[in-house]
């Protein structure tokens, strides 16, 4: 019994989690850009899907072959158009992922780099809602 509650307290949880990330999104867009129209959201949520993935590869690609230069590139460009969306603990995972990379700190890196593949999974699931 408790193991059912517990999985449907995480469901609610990540759910209210999911209409956090959206409503800040919106908010974010609202303020930045004057506009939160379907059209914006769709438009801003897949310019950000579409060069996330890439980044987050070459900050693994990156951690392989100890580029600290490319993880710290990466992201750096992450972070800026993540916090421009409103994307705040993504952009704070992308900003402890930048900061390992300054100090060259593998294992920091590989810890925050699953801290941030699991925020994305969130926001891409949260920003999914707004395509068109």
């Amino acid at each position: 019994m408790t193991q059912l509650t517990n999985g449907v307290v995480n469901q609610v949880g990540q759910q209210q989690n999911l209409e956090h990330i959206r409503k800040t999104v919106k908010v974010t867009l609202e303020q930045v850009m004057g506009d939160s129209s379907a059209e914006m959201l769709d438009e801003m949520s897949t310019i950000f899907l579409e060069d996330a993935v890439p980044l987050i590869d070459q900050i693994k690609t990156g951690l392989a072959n100890h580029d600290y230069t490319a993880i710290k590139m990466a992201a750096h460009a992450l972070k800026g158009s993540s916090a421009t969306i409103g994307l705040g603990k993504f952009a704070d995972a992308c900003l402890a992922v930048e900061n390992s990379g300054k100090n060259e700190d593998d294992n920091l890196i590989g810890q925050y780099l699953t801290v941030l593949e699991v925020e994305y999974s969130q926001v891409q699931e949260a920003l999914t809602a707004f395509l068109i």
